[in-house]
């Protein structure tokens, strides 16, 4: 569970120093990766530890390079006078690598410590065999290390972040339904093909990307206690992560909003269940339905955009919705209206004081208003948003961001492992 792996800044009490040593040493680094430039002092009032403690562990982090002293003209440390030394993260202390897959598309980067992206590549899987996807994957990622300047096992990890149910512990993808992958060694798997020798973590994509903006866009949710990371897929999740200082991470694993009932009567779900959010609002529902109006000869826009007979995707699908193309803004329109729904159920529920939405869709600012509308209209009091103020805003993602978020399971993987 991610409750047990994803402790922050977490001070052991007892008896077993080597394990308290290990728990101050990552709760301190982690201190500084959010919160630096910090001082020692700042450090020992977070985390209620006394400046020795502090102060022997900073001087392991400093001559290991993990960090850095950076100089802020005028600031002091105590009464003496003694100029002080801000600590902060050394992004060139260690390198790492991200690859997401989503739908039948992949990205790849290798980042430094900080998160910036030194080098990326993407493409498209055609064929959803597992093999395929390993070996088409690990050899672009191969190529991609080699473009940043860096060799394989300078990384000090990679991350790998994709759709479906993941035991992390043992790196294995336990089924993806939409893919019908079962039991896969992925982490193995990839390390077998790339010859990379060191630690290779997995982890489901909605959490991944929502574990990037908690440590990549920390202004966008540290005004709340915890935030919800609602993306739109292939399917639908939607990971709910605290904010406080004894506690990060997602406590509803991908949380599968996909698989909320709206309908027990409507659509067949890939689950098996019937009218599950998934079956309406999802980037594969929402293309199906597209194609089935441009084979019966409607959505006639759409398919003069989708030249060569080619399968329109959520780009040419938002548009054609802005050229007008009513058979595409009906289906849209209908899917917003589901989503509005599941989001309205979330914040009633969880009460999130945050919620990213990473949507295609909503690259489009009618489709934003028509989803704010929607959420407004549903919430079990009018007055929520004056009150409550759960704060809605929309991810304004590349092609990168969820490899960039697959990167940041690796460097959370480090930031937990000092030593």
């Amino acid at each position: 569970m991610l409750w047990i792996r994803r402790k922050f800044m977490q001070v052991l009490q007892g008896k077993n120093l080597l394990r308290i040593k290990e728990s101050n040493q990552s709760a301190i680094l982690r201190s500084i990766y959010y919160y630096g430039p910090i001082s020692r002092s700042e450090i020992a009032q977070r985390l209620e530890l006394t400046l020795p403690t502090i102060t022997t562990n900073i001087n392991k982090m400093l001559k290991e390079g993990l960090i850095k002293e950076t100089f802020i003209r005028g600031k002091l440390t105590n009464t003496s006078g003694r100029r002080a030394h801000p600590l902060q993260i050394n992004k060139e202390a260690c390198y790492f690598g991200g690859v997401e897959l989503k739908n039948t598309n992949w990205s790849v980067c290798i980042t430094d410590f900080s998160g910036k992206i030194l080098a990326s590549a993407e493409g498209v899987c055609k064929d959803r065999k597992y093999e395929d996807f390993i070996w088409q994957i690990g050899t672009d990622f191969v190529k991609c290390v080699s473009e940043s300047g860096k060799k394989l096992n300078d990384l000090c990890g990679i991350g790998i972040s994709l759709p479906g149910l993941v035991d992390r512990e043992n790196g294995i993808l336990k089924i993806n339904s939409r893919y019908q992958w079962v039991e896969r060694k992925v982490c193995q798997d990839f390390a077998q093909k790339t010859g990379y020798q060191g630690k290779i973590t997995l982890e489901n994509n909605a959490i991944a990307r929502g574990l990037s903006a908690q440590m990549f866009n920390w202004d966008e949710v540290e005004n709340g206690k915890s935030f919800a990371y609602l993306v739109v897929s292939a399917g639908i999740a939607c990971p709910l992560f605290l904010n406080t200082s004894s506690y990060r991470g997602s406590v509803v694993d991908a949380g599968e909003a996909g698989h909320m009932v709206l309908d027990p009567h409507g659509r067949l779900c890939v689950c098996g269940n019937y009218g599950c959010l998934e079956a309406y609002a999802s980037e594969y529902a929402i293309i199906n339905d597209c194609k089935k109006e441009m084979e019966q000869g409607r959505a006639v826009i759409l398919k003069k955009l989708c030249l060569d007979e080619k399968e329109p995707d959520i780009a040419d699908i938002v548009q054609a919705q802005e050229y007008g193309d009513k058979d595409v803004c009906r289906i849209v329109e209908e899917a917003i209206y589901m989503l509005g729904i599941a989001a309205t159920n979330i914040i009633n529920f969880a009460g999130p004081d945050i919620m990213l939405v990473d949507c295609q869709l909503f690259r489009n600012a009618a489709n934003r208003k028509l989803f704010m509308d929607q959420t407004q209209n549903n919430l079990h009091n009018p007055a929520h948003f004056k009150y409550f103020k759960t704060n809605i805003s929309f991810v304004d993602s590349d092609q990168f961001v969820g490899a960039l978020g697959a990167a940041a399971v690796a460097i959370d993987e480090k930031l937990q492992i000092v030593m």
